[in-house]
């Protein structure tokens, strides 16, 4: 098997959302000296915010909808996730789930281990199960977690749900285990209608049946996730689908995954199981076969990519439509990376219906991960704001690449919709792959007044182009204090100039949510220097809805709603 290290897996997962909650924010262990107390003293919509360190306990959220995370909520650092560590040794489930929490419950940014599960009463038994995350009826968010080395006699030894539907992604579940009786030691999914599992790496986890995911009448969606090197001493060593389980598994890469022969070391399907299965890998199992059918079950396959499956690509069932066999090609390496080289035959060999393509806009790649195919972007604007100081209006950008960049003007209009040049030209890198930063102080300008600027850069054949927009609006008076100001205009469509004042230098970090607290867009993480900042913020491709703006600098925090109207 391959090593994994944990702090490099989670450098490598995308970041999409962050969900947040805007009620009252408990701080541990600011405000209460452990998460329980915390949870305790909290109400819908509170933000139990927890800072690293290593807390010996056993959590339950008690039915109620907050969000409970470490500082990665704001950090968005991986080292926080670490760092911030429940330890449930010998007290059950390490985070427990069990009276109808829905998707607005949100456990996030912590390292969960040693549980060692929750007592799950059933008409045929009592069981341990569920060691980092024990759900019952509940249908919570679970997201940004490292869940390693639980252990469930009986399953679930990283997290067990029945009944509920909940969101698990981004999470890294490795080393759980439940190896004497025990079912899915990864993730155990009973009885869930819908459910979503996507973004997760599942790996080196053990059970005696199903190493990663056991599914049992389930039918969530799971997609692009990495499925590897789980073991199972019976059946099942990356899949076991049974009991008519039939989930979407769509966009995975389930690879050096371990079972017996002909017990569907990949994926395993038996019990009137009948899954959508299509665009994933399966490669290097090391035993048991690539894709198994047992008894009556009736998956569907398209367009899936085989290589190098010890006992066979397929058992007891035909190739599905579209499906090929050919060396996915990944990058490798240590920690091992399963991102697609220009070699790989999963490029362009999924479904091609056009709702399936990948975000470059080329036919699905097979598995996690797509191989970008996408043009170079002749010059690639990183950052464009304008700040109102004391020297006038200061125009800074930053470009990410350059490709035959010949120059720039910085163009201004007196929010009239008529553009003129106030810079000279300033001249580009031509061709550059590395940041390059520009400024541009505009000293013509008069207090109470707002300006729109843009930039009109111009390549080495001509062709010109616009960058959107940004708004700056100055003031007379110097602040006394940091506030955020109404965004103007508000309600707005699509565009909206936000500004704040700063009453000296600080580091300023102002972020977007939308009105449910997921996190939409960064704005501005730098420091700034004293007086009044604006940035413009194109809502373009959002609905219409309320979002909240977040300033932070100095350790102080402020939130201000903005109204989208299309």
């Amino acid at each position: 098997m391959r090593l994994l290290r944990i702090f490099s897996l989670l450098s490598i997962l995308l970041i999409f959302g962050v969900n947040v909650g805007f009620g009252t924010i408990i701080a541990v262990p600011g405000d209460y000296t452990t998460i329980q107390e915390a949870i305790d003293a909290a109400v819908d919509s509170d933000t139990v915010l927890v800072d690293p360190c290593v807390y010996d306990e056993s959590i339950d959220f008690l039915g109620k909808d907050i969000v409970v995370t470490s500082q990665y909520i704001f950090t968005e650092d991986s080292t926080d996730i670490v760092n911030t560590i429940i330890d449930g040794t010998d007290r059950g489930a390490v985070v427990n789930m069990t009276s109808g929490e829905t998707e607005a419950a949100v456990l996030m940014g912590f390292t969960l281990r040693n549980g060692n599960g929750a007592e799950y009463v059933t008409p045929y038994g009592t069981f341990e199960v569920g060691g980092g995350v024990y759900l019952m009826g509940s249908s919570p968010t679970i997201q940004y977690n490292v869940l390693i080395y639980n252990i469930a006699h009986d399953g679930g030894a990283g997290l067990f749900t029945d009944g509920g539907d909940p969101i698990i992604q981004y999470n890294v579940f490795q080393h759980n285990s439940c190896i004497t009786v025990g079912c899915g030691a990864g993730m155990l999914i009973k009885n869930c209608d819908n459910g979503y599992i996507g973004y997760n790496y599942i790996q080196f986890n053990m059970a005696r049946h199903a190493g990663g995911i056991a599914l049992k009448n389930a039918h969530p969606e799971i997609t692009r996730n990495v499925i590897s090197n789980n073991a199972a001493v019976t059946q099942g060593g990356g899949i076991w689908m049974y009991d008519g389980s039939s989930p979407s598994i769509i966009n995975n890469t389930i690879s050096d995954n371990d079972a017996p022969t002909g017990t569907g070391g990949g994926v395993l399907v038996s019990e009137g199981a009948a899954p959508e299965f299509m665009n994933n890998i399966i490669s290097f199992t090391e035993c048991g076969g690539g894709f198994v059918v047992v008894g009556i079950a009736n998956p569907v396959l398209s367009y899936n990519l085989f290589y190098d499956n010890i006992g066979g690509d397929y058992i007891n069932c035909p190739p599905g439509l579209g499906d090929q066999t050919g060396d996915p090609a990944y990058v490798d390496g240590d920690p091992f990376d399963f991102h697609l080289t220009a070699a790989s035959a999963a490029i362009d060999m999924g479904n091609p219906d056009p709702i399936y393509n990948d975000p470059d806009n080329t036919r699905n790649d097979a598995g996690a991960f797509y191989y970008d195919q996408g043009p170079p972007w002749p010059v690639l604007l990183s950052s464009f704001s304008g700040n109102a100081t004391s020297e006038g209006i200061v125009i800074t950008w930053s470009t990410a690449t350059e490709i035959n960049c010949y120059g720039w003007y910085v163009e201004r209009s007196l929010n009239d919709g008529n553009f003129e040049a106030v810079s000279p030209f300033i001249e580009g890198y031509g061709n550059s792959s590395v940041n390059r930063d520009y400024r541009y102080v505009d000293g013509t300008i008069q207090c109470g007044n707002t300006y729109d600027y843009r930039l009109k850069q111009i390549d080495v054949g001509g062709a010109v182009t616009y960058s959107d927009l940004i708004t700056v609006t100055v003031v007379a008076a110097s602040a006394s204090e940091f506030t955020l100001h109404q965004n103007y205009p508000n309600p707005f469509n699509p565009e909206t100039a936000i500004s704040y004042t700063l009453p000296n230098a600080a580091h300023v970090r102002v972020a977007i949510y939308d009105a449910t607290g997921r996190f939409v867009e960064e704005l501005v993480n730098l420091q700034q220097v004293t007086g009044l900042h604006s940035i413009n913020w194109n809502a373009q491709n959002l609905p219409s809805g309320s979002y909240i703006c977040l300033f932070e600098a100095d350790g102080q925090r402020f939130s201000q709603m903005l109204t989208l109207v299309k």
